[in-house]
This record gives C-alpha cells, sequence and structure tokens, in this order.
C-alpha cells in the first residue's frame, strides 16, 4: 500500500466487489490476482524467447533466485525430494511474495472504479490465504497418499490394527495401543488445522500491515512512507519465506524417510 490510500481510510476484512460474471462476484482482490497471473504469463513468454546459454542481465538475476529458492527447499526436504516440489513450492514462495510486494508500487492500488480501488493485495483478503492453505494441504494429503498408499496413509492416524494387537497382548499394551489411536486421531484433525494456521498468519501480517500503514502514515504523511515502504518489503519477503518453508516442512512430514515410518 502506498501513501495516496490513505484517503480511503483503514481497509475493510471485505474486499470490495466489483462486478459479477455470470452471477460470480469479482472482488477487488480477483481482479489482482488474474493481474499477476496475466503479468506472469507475459513474463514468462518474453523472456523464454531470450533465454541465453550464458546468462546475462535479468537472465543471471532470475537464476540466482531461482538457485537460493533451490537451496533453501533443499536444506528442508533434502535434494534428493527438492526437483519434485520445488515447482510447487517455489510457485507458492514466488506468488505471495509477488502479491504481498506488488501494491508497494506506486499509484497501481490507487486506481479507481466508481470511487473504488480496484487492485487490493490479494494476500490481505482472508479468501485468497485460505485458498492457498486449502490447496497446499491437499497437496500434502496426496503426496503422503502416493508414498504410503490410501491404507498406510490413514493408518498413521487412525490405528485400529495396532490398538486390536495391543489388547491381544494384554491390557497393558492395550491401554497404550488406546492412547496412541486417541494422539493419532488429534494429528488427524491437526492436518487440517494447518490451513487455519497458515491461512491466518499470512492474512493476519499482511492485514495488520495494511491498517497500520493508514495509521501512522496517516499522522506521518511525508516523513514515514519511505521507511514504511522498506518495511512493507521486508514483511512481505518474510511471510512469503514463512509459508514457502512451513509447506516444505510439512511435505518432509508426509514422506517416507528413515525417521518417518507412519510418525
Amino acid at each position: 500500500m502506498n501513501f495516496l490510500q490513505i484517503k480511503g481510510g483503514i481497509p475493510g476484512i471485505e474486499p470490495e466487489i466489483l462486478f459479477k460474471v455470470f452471477g460470480y462476484p469479482v472482488a477487488s482482490s480477483t481482479l489482482f490476482i488474474f493481474f499477476i497471473l496475466v503479468m506472469f504469463l507475459v513474463l514468462g513468454i518474453l523472456f523464454s524467447k531470450k533465454l541465453k546459454m550464458i546468462p546475462s542481465g535479468i537472465q543471471s538475476v532470475l537464476e540466482m533466485i531461482y538457485e537460493a529458492i533451490s537451496d533453501f527447499i533443499s536444506s528442508i526436504v533434502g535434494k534428493d525430494r527438492a526437483d519434485v516440489v520445488i515447482p510447487i513450492i517455489g510457485s507458492l514462495f514466488v506468488y505471495i511474495g509477488v502479491s504481498n510486494l506488488i501494491g508497494i508500487i506506486p499509484g497501481l492500488t490507487s486506481i479507481t472504479f466508481g470511487g473504488v480501488s480496484i487492485f487490493r493485495v490479494p494476500t490481505t483478503d482472508f479468501n485468497t490465504t485460505v485458498g492457498l492453505a486449502v490447496a497446499s494441504v491437499l497437496f500434502l494429503q496426496i503426496v503422503s497418499i502416493m508414498d504410503f498408499g490410501v491404507l498406510g496413509h490413514f493408518g498413521k492416524f487412525f490405528k485400529f490394527k495396532e490398538l486390536f494387537l495391543g489388547f491381544k497382548k494384554g491390557i497393558g499394551p492395550g491401554l497404550l495401543s488406546f492412547i496412541d489411536l486417541f494422539v493419532g486421531i488429534i494429528e488427524f484433525i491437526g492436518e487440517f488445522a494447518r490451513i487455519i494456521s497458515l491461512s491466518f498468519r499470512l492474512f493476519g501480517n499482511m492485514y495488520a500491515h495494511e491498517v497500520l500503514a493508514v495509521v501512522i502514515m496517516g499522522a506521518l504523511a511525508y516523513a514515514l512512507p519511505a521507511v514504511w515502504s522498506m518495511m512493507g518489503l521486508l514483511v512481505g519477503v518474510v511471510q512469503a519465506l514463512v509459508f514457502g518453508s512451513l509447506i516444505a516442512v510439512y511435505y518432509s512430514l508426509s514422506i517416507k524417510t528413515e525417521g518417518n515410518h507412519g510418525h
């Protein structure tokens, strides 16, 4: 957000509905998402035609960013698994990072239609963050099912077989297996509780930054815009890094590893 937006007051939690397409409401954040996607598409087509074996200029910068993301993900999930998830987790990181930072461009979020800003930073809309969280958690479930199989995946949480074998051995082992079953059910609930934690963390931080921008820059409109914009850069990058790293950690817990066989 830039200081020109302050005139509109503190942004509401719900995004502004601009128009409807076949009865489906298109919000300002949705329009910004399409803008970002089209921008990625156009830039991807343009840069793909100018790729060289010996990189220079923007290609060198992009390759440095890719290598940095690749090394970061590799440090979490391991080099053998990094190539598999880089397209997904790397795309999440870049998309969230751009979504967080693009609002800093002067004048972009000040474009209005009918007195309403047509562009709202996507990650300040809870619909966007919960959508990203749901897609990420479903991806993790699919990965786990592909690695362990359907029965193996759900067997990590619902340990009825272990319960039967435990009571077969005696009361003591049976009670321990019952506790293990209870813990597994809690872990299963926790899998989907990640949706709440991921979405609220990203939305809360980005929305709070928007509100503070209005409050602080409204009081010091001419002394603080540059400083707060730099803070916005830091917040945007950090939140993208946190979201991406958490998905990478959850991914490493969802696959078969030497220390992860059914836990």
